[in-house]
């Protein structure tokens, strides 16, 4: 069947062409008439519309858009964005997964500080006297109380700072608010509570030095954020046995006072650090991440000390205070050819197992921060002055009035006497006051104020212990009229303990001054002994006039001295009593110091002891007071370090002319 298709279209007079049947045969004979060329007739026109059919064109103003123009540019939107989804993706699990994951798991660990156990402390047989035991500190950790779950109604375990201190507070004896407020405790400029837990401090301390059983309590509880960890404690097997020497430590474990702040760098180990993941209750996840860090032990101190020799100076000591009423005393035993202090004594000490407990004046050594004037003992400098300026000898004969006026004072003996020929030496021994200014007349203030210098005064010891005084020696020429009379009979300068146990010390070893010491070995890490350097020697005084101070000090304790309490049976002994006003603050308060200081065997010197009491009421004379603890404390020291006697008999001296 042939379909037609009829077309009209307009002619130039606007008149319809007949349609003009069109055969459908196939494209060939569309082509080929669409080939034939038009000779002779003109192009057609388009095709008409049908009536009333607006154009688009006419009808919008402009040709429609392209659909798939629009299409290309909404495919190309989304795959510029899928494309940086897809960049996102990749550099967040590619590049950043691992830093994320670092993240959610550093939220989760916990670090703890192991802190390390101190070197023993132990004096010169190996006898401990400071030494670090096991023991436990309780924690918090507010950051973890933050993340933990409540339950609602409050019908569940404690997971808030107030009902957490609220269980643990009266197990550790510490106030309910003061553990809860270290329980919420923010970090520095962050705020600490539920919808901030990063906010929170990571780790605080509850209590320290407990027990171990205690620590076991405190765990039993199960609370959410609170724990223990293991921690050396400081324990001193003598409690206050050279307490005031060893001093005490921090609760952070550092050194604060004594030998343990002077080496607290050899003392002290290296702390390690355990880091652990935990749960939302604080606790070590089995199988997740942990890294531990072993603490480093500190070194062991060996000190000079003797433990029996010092527990006797200080039972010695306390006794005399009970029975003259005194304020406080102090005693040093030294070794003439080594420097080793054998035994440095101070009452009342503490104890240094609880030295919180003590008031803060008991914490310090007495016998290096205290300082007095020396008084008499402190002639010992001028008649080695007098006797190096060549001006006297032991056996020149002075004439010694009763009193002596000097600038506006006027100085007089203990007690009233005639004009008297004296020899040197009986000016030492009866230790006139008058006889000894008159010495040091004779060798001028200058060599005087030379010769204290170089025995030390107003210089520190060199024994290095944290809080020693230096003393107080004012330059010559800062010196008034009456200085030259107060600073030869051992006024108007001040000393400590330590400093007069040297001087004496210096004159017992031929006039060479060892530098005190304390410290005789430590222990390095790989475990080998090293000594201590050995002290610094200065001569002070010529061999001879050493020897001829002996023999003037000699006389003291024998008949007719200032401290025949002082002397020893068996025994040569050599030293000089003291009574000086004391100075406190500022001014002579009408109260003493009562000293006594000597050296022994006097003909072959070994120990040199000095002993100074503050304050006796009982008495207050040196030779009275404190001669007999010399002379306690010496005999037990020479026993103890078996000094046998030299079998010598003491030489006969000449006392008057």
């Amino acid at each position: 069947m042939t379909a037609t298709r009829s077309t009209s279209r307009p002619t130039a007079s606007g008149a319809a062409r007949a349609p003009r049947p069109v055969r459908s045969g196939g494209a060939r004979s569309a082509r080929s008439s669409a080939a034939r060329p038009l000779s002779g007739r003109a192009r057609p026109s388009p095709v008409s519309r049908p009536a009333g059919r607006p154009s688009p064109r006419s009808a919008r103003g402009s040709r429609l858009g392209s659909p798939g123009v629009r299409l290309h540019g909404g495919l190309l939107a989304v795959l510029i964005m899928l494309s940086l989804i897809g960049g996102r993706l990749v550099w967040l699990q590619g590049f950043q997964a691992e830093v994320y994951a670092n993240e959610a798991v550093e939220q989760r660990l916990t670090t703890r500080t192991l802190t390390a156990p101190r070197g023993t402390i132990t004096d010169r047989s190996g006898q401990a006297l400071a030494m670090s035991a096991a023991a436990r500190a309780v924690f918090g950790e507010p950051r973890i109380i933050a993340k933990a779950v409540c339950t609602e109604g409050g019908g569940g375990r404690p997971c808030d700072p107030a009902s957490i201190a609220a269980v643990v507070a009266p197990v550790l004896g510490l106030p309910v608010a003061e553990v809860a407020d270290k329980l919420g405790r923010p970090a520095v400029g962050g705020t600490c509570d539920k919808a901030t837990p990063l906010g929170c401090t990571g780790f605080v301390y509850l209590a320290r030095g407990l027990d171990p059983e205690m620590a076991t309590t405190i765990a039993k509880l199960g609370l959410v954020g609170v724990g223990t960890v293991a921690e050396p404690r400081r324990i001193h097997p003598g409690k206050d046995l050279a307490a005031n020497v060893l001093g005490f430590t921090t609760l952070e474990g550092a050194g604060a006072a004594g030998i343990e702040l002077q080496l607290d760098g050899v003392l002290a180990g290296k702390d390690g650090t355990s880091t652990a993941e935990v749960d939302g209750d604080g606790i070590i996840i089995p199988g997740g991440r942990t890294v531990k860090v072993d603490p480093q032990p500190g070194n062991d101190v060996q000190l000079t000390l003797d433990r029996d020799l010092q527990w006797f100076a200080q039972k010695a000591l306390m006794d005399t205070l009970a029975s003259a009423d005194a304020e406080s005393g102090s005693a040093t035993v030294l070794d003439v050819k080594t420097g080793e202090i054998l035994a440095l004594a101070s009452v009342p000490g503490f104890d240094a197992d609880a030295p919180g407990a003590a008031d803060a004046a008991l914490r310090g050594n007495r016998a290096i921060s205290d300082v007095f004037e020396p008084g008499s003992i402190g002639k010992v400098v001028t008649a080695a002055a007098a006797l190096e300026a060549g001006v006297l000898t032991p056996d020149s004969v002075m004439t010694v009035p009763d009193n002596l006026q000097l600038s506006n004072k006027r100085f007089r003996d203990s007690s009233p006497h005639k004009t008297q020929r004296m020899t040197f030496t009986g000016v030492l021994v009866e230790s006139s006051n008058v006889g000894t200014i008159m010495a040091s007349q004779l060798a001028g203030g200058t060599k005087l104020h030379e010769m204290l210098t170089r025995f030390g005064i107003g210089q520190r010891t060199g024994l290095g212990l944290p809080g020693e005084s230096p003393g107080i020696l004012r330059a010559e020429k800062d010196w008034a009229g009456t200085d030259y009379g107060t600073h030869p009979i051992g006024q108007g300068y001040s000393v400590n303990g330590v400093q007069m146990a040297s001087v004496y010390a210096t004159v017992a070893n031929d006039g060479v001054r060892v530098t005190p010491t304390v410290v005789k070995t430590a222990v390095d890490g790989a475990g080998n002994v090293v000594a201590a350097p050995a002290p610094a020697q200065t001569r002070v005084l010529a061999p001879e006039i050493a020897a001829q101070l002996r023999g003037m000090l000699e006389g003291v304790t024998n008949e007719g001295g200032t401290a025949e309490t002082a002397a020893i049976p068996g025994y040569r002994v050599a030293g000089k009593t003291g009574t000086a006003q004391r100075v406190v603050d500022g001014r002579y308060d009408g109260s003493y110091t009562a000293s006594f200081v000597g050296f022994a065997p006097a003909d072959a010197p070994r120990l040199a002891v000095t002993v100074s009491i503050q304050a006796p009421k009982n008495g207050y004379y040196g030779g009275a007071v404190a001669g007999p603890v010399f002379r306690d404390i010496m005999s037990f020291a020479l026993r103890s370090m078996r000094v046998p006697p030299t079998g010598a008999i003491s030489p006969t001296l000449r006392l008057r002319g």
